[in-house]
């Protein structure tokens, strides 16, 4: 998509505007104001896409965690591209965001891991994600082995780690009656972000 002539200067930078309707959504009370949808692409070329929750985003990007092991670990790992977006329909507002992906640092990996819940730990050893299971028992055995293991510290695995989504390309949609939707695209362009307006 070209830039237009008349496009400017963002009233936020999309990062900052990202995080403020991220705030607006749980001030809301949306059920899960954190979480989007995200696309990938096989090898084949077929999208696949599943909601994830978003932890975090910054002048850098916008993070989520995985199992390297997982569908999407290995699209990423083939192809890492991806198309992301958040909706909220008590606000009538969604954001749309599409980029490269790359890998946080096992630093940043190993602080996230270790502020999550005992259970969620066991659960990402556990679980063979996106592996065929027998059955739920398998699964809750499973979890009862690595419990029994991990008994104090639950080290983080290597096979689950974040990526950062770094976008180059971001869209705002805040519905209005009569399907006249307020749709604003920003870029970067040079040092800049430029934003316009699109039709709804």
């Amino acid at each position: 998509m070209r830039i237009p002539k008349f496009a400017e200067k963002p009233k936020h930078e999309p990062w900052k505007w990202l995080n403020l309707w991220l705030n607006d959504a749980e001030l809301e009370g949306e059920t899960e104001p954190t979480a989007m949808a995200l696309s990938t692409i096989d090898k084949q070329g077929v999208p696949r896409t599943r909601f994830v929750l978003c932890k975090g985003v910054n002048e850098d990007g916008i993070r989520f965690f995985t199992n390297l092991n997982s569908a999407k670990g290995n699209e990423i790992s083939d192809i890492p591209v991806s198309s992301i977006a958040f909706h909220w329909p008590k606000m009538n507002r969604q954001v749309r965001v599409q980029g490269n992906l790359v890998r946080v640092s096992d630093l940043e990996a190993d602080e996230y891991f270790h502020s999550r819940n005992k259970l969620s730990k066991i659960g990402a050893w556990a679980s063979k994600q996106s592996q065929p299971l027998d059955s739920r028992e398998t699964l809750l055995k499973a979890v009862s082995e690595f419990s029994d293991k991990y008994q104090t510290e639950v080290p983080r695995p290597p096979h689950w780690t974040g990526f950062r989504l770094i976008p180059d390309y971001w869209e705002f949609w805040q519905g209005h009656d009569g399907r006249l939707h307020d749709r604003w695209v920003v870029r970067p362009a040079d040092d800049a972000w430029l934003s316009w307006r699109l039709y709804p």
